[in-house]
C-alpha cells in the first residue's frame, strides 16, 4: 500500500514538473499580433508620405507616437497594478491594433493620420510592460530569464514575418488595403489570448525589475527601449552620468537618422517595396545576432561592445553622404546603411542592458533601468523633431552628417568606463520581488 501511495505521489510530482517546464501558451497569441504590428510599422510613414507629408511632418509623426507610447506604457501599467488585472489590458491592446489600423485606412489627410496614430500608440502601449509582468507570474522564478528570452524570440521573428508579408503585399495592395489586411491578420491574437491567458492578480514591484540581456528583440513600433515604470527619483548617481549622456547622444542621433531614412529614399525614387525590403534586412540581421552578442558578453566587457555598436552606427549613417561623390551608388549604400543599422542595434541593445546590470547594485537596478529608458525615450523624441526640422529646412545631407557626428560623440562619455566591471553573475540575480495582495 505504501509503495502504491509513493508511486502515485511520484507520478504527480513528475506531472507537475513537466507542466512547469512548458512556457505559457499565451506566448503564441503574440505571433499574429507582432506580424500585424511589424508589417504595419513601415506602412504608416509611407502612407503619410503619400498623403503629402514632408520630412518635418514625418519627424513630428514619429516623435508624437513615441511620446504617446511612453505615456501609455506607464499609465496602463499603473492602472493594471491598481486593478490587479493583466488579461484585460493585453486584450485591449490586441483589440486596439485591429480598430486603429482600420481607422488609419480611412483617414483622408496627414493631420487625421497623426492624431489617429498617436491614439493608436497610446492604447498599443498596454502590450509593452504588462505581458512581462504576467510572465513573471506564470513562469517559475528560476526560469524567468529563459521565459523572457523565448517570449521575445517569438515576438521578434513574428515581427520579421510581418515585414516579409508587407514586402510581398505592398506590390499588389494600396496602403489602405495593407492596413486593413494587417488589422484582419491580428484577429487570431485576440482569440488565442482570450482562451489561453489565465488572470494572475499578483502585485509586482516594478521598481525592483532588473535589466535582462535576452529581453531585447523587437519591442514596439517606435519606443526605443523597454519601459516598465518611471524612475522613483531623478537624482542620477555620478557613476551613471557618462552612460546616460552617451545613451542620450545616441538616441538623438537615432531619431535624426531612422525617421528620415525612409523619407530620403522615397524622395530619391525608391519604391515602397524597396523600403520594406531594407527594413526586413535590418530586423533580420538584428534578430540573428542578439543571442550571439549575448554569449560574447560573457567573455568581454560590454563597454567595448557598446562602443562597437555606436561606431558601426556612425559608419552606417555616414554612408548616406557618399552618393554625393559616387554616382549611381545610392541603392548599394542605403542597403549597407540599413544592414549596419541592424548589426549595430544588436550590440547596442544587449550591451547597454548588460552595462546597467553590472554597474548597479541590486537595490539600484530598477531605478537605473527606468532612468535609462526615460533618457532614451527623451533623446529619441528630441532627435525625431530635430531630424525632421533639419531635413526639411536645410537638407538630408546636413541631417545625416549631424546624426553621424552625434552618434560618434556618444562614444566619448564611455571612455572613463573602460575599467573593470562586476562579473556577469551580478547581472543574473533574481529580478523582481513579488508579493500577493489579498
Amino acid at each position: 500500500m505504501r509503495k502504491k501511495v509513493n508511486a502515485t505521489m511520484q507520478a504527480r510530482k513528475v506531472a507537475l514538473l513537466s507542466s512547469n517546464s512548458k512556457m505559457p501558451k499565451w506566448f503564441y497569441s503574440f505571433i499574429p499580433f507582432k506580424v500585424a504590428t511589424g508589417g504595419s510599422s513601415q506602412v504608416i510613414p509611407l502612407y503619410a508620405l503619400q498623403l503629402g507629408a514632408e520630412a518635418g511632418e514625418i519627424g513630428l509623426l514619429t516623435s508624437l507616437s513615441a511620446f504617446a507610447s511612453t505615456l501609455g506604457t506607464v499609465f496602463w501599467g499603473k492602472l493594471s497594478d491598481k486593478l490587479l488585472k493583466r488579461k484585460l489590458f493585453i486584450l485591449m491592446g490586441f483589440f486596439s491594433v485591429s480598430v486603429f489600423l482600420s481607422a488609419l485606412s480611412l483617414v483622408s489627410n496627414f493631420w487625421e493620420l497623426i492624431l489617429v496614430n498617436a491614439l493608436y500608440s497610446f492604447f498599443l502601449a498596454s502590450t509593452v510592460s504588462i505581458p512581462i509582468v504576467l510572465l513573471f507570474r506564470n513562469v517559475r522564478k528560476t526560469r524567468w530569464e529563459e521565459g523572457v528570452g523565448k517570449f521575445n524570440k517569438i515576438g521578434g521573428w513574428s515581427w520579421v514575418i510581418g515585414l516579409l508579408l508587407g514586402f510581398i503585399l505592398v506590390r499588389f495592395l494600396a496602403f489602405r488595403e495593407l492596413l486593413l489586411s494587417f488589422a484582419f491578420l491580428n484577429i487570431p491574437a485576440l482569440i488565442i489570448a482570450w482562451k489561453t491567458i489565465r488572470e494572475a492578480p499578483v502585485y509586482l514591484h516594478r521598481s525592483n525589475i532588473k535589466p535582462l540581456v535576452n529581453r531585447v528583440i523587437q519591442k514596439g513600433r517606435y519606443l526605443p527601449n523597454f519601459l516598465i515604470h518611471l524612475p522613483a527619483r531623478l537624482k542620477i548617481s555620478p557613476k551613471f552620468r557618462g552612460l546616460y549622456l552617451s545613451s542620450f547622444f545616441f538616441w538623438i542621433s537615432s531619431g535624426m537618422y531612422s525617421t528620415q531614412l525612409p523619407v530620403f529614399l522615397i524622395k530619391n525614387g525608391f519604391t515602397s517595396q524597396e523600403v520594406f525590403g531594407m527594413a526586413l534586412l535590418n530586423s533580420s540581421i538584428s534578430a540573428l545576432l542578439y543571442q550571439r552578442v549575448g554569449r560574447k558578453l560573457g567573455s568581454r566587457t560590454p563597454v567595448l561592445a557598446l562602443m562597437q555598436g555606436y561606431f558601426s552606427r556612425t559608419i552606417g549613417i555616414s554612408l548616406l553622404l557618399l552618393p554625393l561623390a559616387i554616382p549611381n551608388s545610392l541603392l548599394f549604400l542605403s542597403t549597407a546603411s540599413y544592414a549596419l543599422w541592424g548589426y549595430s542595434w544588436s550590440y547596442i541593445s544587449v550591451s547597454l542592458t548588460s552595462l546597467l546590470g553590472r554597474m548597479s547594485t541590486p537595490r539600484e537596478q530598477g531605478n537605473a533601468l527606468a532612468t535609462s529608458n526615460l533618457v532614451n525615450s527623451s533623446g529619441f523624441i528630441l532627435g525625431s523633431l530635430i531630424g525632421g526640422t533639419v531635413a526639411s529646412k536645410i537638407g538630408f545631407d546636413v541631417n545625416f552628417a549631424s546624426a553621424s557626428v552625434v552618434s560618434f560623440l556618444a562614444i566619448i562619455p564611455l571612455l572613463p568606463l573602460m575599467g573593470p566591471l562586476p562579473s556577469i553573475s551580478t547581472f543574473k540575480r533574481p529580478i523582481p520581488h513579488i508579493r500577493r495582495r489579498d
